[in-house]
């Protein structure tokens, strides 16, 4: 018996020593002075389902990647490139990399590369002292800038003078008054742009909700509301209305004494109705508002005509009718000037950056700088041309109580019909077994359906960034280019990840005829980077 699991030992010992590691590293230089350059290459011996991470490199993070090369695709293998390099001597290890082969890791060989000074030899070549910046003399046209600012400014002086110093004449103030029902549909509506269902403020969504249906109760029942609890209120309202015949139906006061009554369970109790509910409030609301305000209505101009008593007509005397094209035309040429002269002194510069963005080419060009930021929760690095602006998202009824956080940030060249666009979604509840294939189905319908528009060529492949797994997806479509007005054939690449907590997305869409986008959507791509 023992000599028979000696032998399966050595059996499957012999096997797994037999295999090959279809994975291997090698470089074209192990030696180099500062500031040289390595081509270290990975070789796979497959060619279906192989995923290259991202670079790993040394610990002390002496060693720089210049460049990343595409995949080269052989006869029966795969090789990836990079250019690397270092500005400081030394001697330093590139760990082994991960390699994904049909969701299996294999891992190469660890790489030692020596980096060797660059020797001076100061007797042949003798050492300076550093010479301070010499000024070129000053001319005419290093101040010929000023007078776009100085015209203007004089113009304006002299505007601001001629408005001071000139008769003036009295004015008659018409007094503005503004009907209860309507400053409080106003604040509904204010209520309602402020998204605090959205934001899950349930309680601070019902204070301001019975706040306003209080003031307006106060102000034109001339009642006491706003100290009242909600039992001392129903009950002043309907003895109210009843001492006074001013005709509220019992049906509106027992609405409004339910609403109030949910709200002090919000507020007080903790409860925390369904978005359903909130709703129907909100509607309760408005429908109270509008009967109360109808019942005064009427009251009032019955005792309008019994009285003939004008006492709630708000008489607004109007002045005298002149005219003001004086006035008008000296605002008119003010602004004009101020136009003129922001346009001279900042120029096609100032708008072209804040209006109309770079070109692709401008993007590439070794002098622009880009940035590199984090963005969202759960968070994603990228590099882009500008920083990314966030843009206000509002999310679907439905999404209220499942999604923590949803932040969308965004950089669009109008120039160049160029978008790059980033939004993270946080998870309230954690999501067990995400389907990245169905998220990107989604997300294609979701912009087919924004953008009006078809994507053909359709390319998705898995990618692996920071150990965390995702889709990289190629799609073609045609869309009006909105400064030009004609019709564009456009790419689009988008990134999808997704884990329990969260999901993170990137977008990045160039016009087809742009020589240059294609380069910057790949430099923005690789910059991609996820630490969640």
């Amino acid at each position: 018996m023992k000599k028979q699991v000696v032998y399966i030992l050595f059996f499957i010992g012999f096997i797994g020593f037999s295999q090959q590691n279809p994975v291997t590293v090698t470089a074209d230089t192990t030696s180099i002075k500062i500031g040289e350059q390595i081509q270290f290459k990975i070789s796979v011996n497959e060619t279906n389902n192989v995923i290259f991470p991202k670079l790993k490199l040394d610990s002390l993070g002496k060693v720089e990647v210049v460049e990343t090369l595409p995949i080269d695709t052989l006869k029966n293998s795969l090789e990836k490139k990079y250019l690397l390099t270092s500005f400081d001597s030394g001697s330093y290890v590139i760990p082994q990399q991960e390699i994904l082969i049909s969701n299996k890791k294999y891992v190469t060989d660890s790489l030692l590369i020596n980096v060797a000074t660059v020797k001076v030899d100061t007797t042949k070549q003798g050492l300076y002292e550093i010479k301070s910046i010499k000024s070129e003399p000053k001319t005419f046209d290093d101040y010929k800038h000023l007078w776009w600012i100085l015209i203007p400014v004089l113009l304006l002086i002299a505007g601001i003078l001629y408005v001071i110093f000139r008769k003036k004449k009295e004015k008659i103030i018409p007094k503005v008054h503004v009907a209860p029902i309507q400053e409080a549909m106003q604040r509904l509506v204010e209520l309602d742009g402020k998204k605090l269902l959205q934001q899950n403020k349930i309680k601070v969504y019902y204070s301001e909700l019975t706040d306003i249906v209080r003031t307006y109760i106060e102000k034109d029942i001339k009642i006491p509301a706003l100290e009242s609890t909600t039992n001392e209120l129903i009950e002043t309202i309907t003895d109210f209305n009843e001492s006074s015949k001013l005709g509220i139906s019992k049906a509106t006061i027992q609405q409004l004494k339910q609403v109030l009554q949910s709200a002090d369970l919000v507020k007080f109790a903790k409860s925390k109705p369904i978005v359903e509910e909130i709703k129907n409030d909100r509607t309760i609301i408005e429908h109270i508002l509008k009967d109360t305000e109808g019942a005064v209505h009427k009251k009032r101009v019955q005792e309008a005509e019994a009285t003939q008593d004008q006492a709630f007509e708000i008489a607004v005397e109007e002045p005298k009718k002149k005219s003001n094209l004086k006035k008008y035309l000296l605002i008119f040429a003010a602004f004009f000037i101020i136009i003129i002269g922001v346009a001279g002194y900042f120029g096609y510069k100032f708008l072209k950056k804040n209006v109309l963005g770079d070109t692709t080419s401008e993007m590439m060009d070794s002098n622009k700088q880009w940035y590199k930021a984090t963005y969202g929760h759960p968070p994603i690095t990228i590099e882009t041309p500008e920083i990314l602006k966030i843009e206000s998202v509002q999310l679907p009824d439905n999404g209220v109580t499942s999604v923590g956080d949803f932040s969308s940030y965004s950089y669009k060249s109008l120039i160049s019909n160029f978008y790059v666009i980033v939004s993270t979604i946080h998870f309230l509840s954690e999501v067990d077994n995400f389907n990245l294939d169905g998220g990107v189905q989604g997300s294609i319908k979701s912009m087919e359906a924004k953008m009006n528009t078809t994507f053909t060529n359709i390319q998705q492949e898995p990618i692996l960034i920071d150990g965390n797994e995702g889709r990289k997806v190629l799609m073609d479509y045609t869309l009006e280019n909105s400064v030009t007005k004609k019709m564009e054939n456009n790419k689009l690449t988008m990134l999808l990840f997704a884990n329990t907590k969260g999901m993170q997305q990137v977008f990045v869409s160039y016009p087809e005829k742009e020589a240059s986008a294609k380069q910057v959507s790949e430099r923005i791509i690789n910059s991609v980077s996820i630490n969640n």
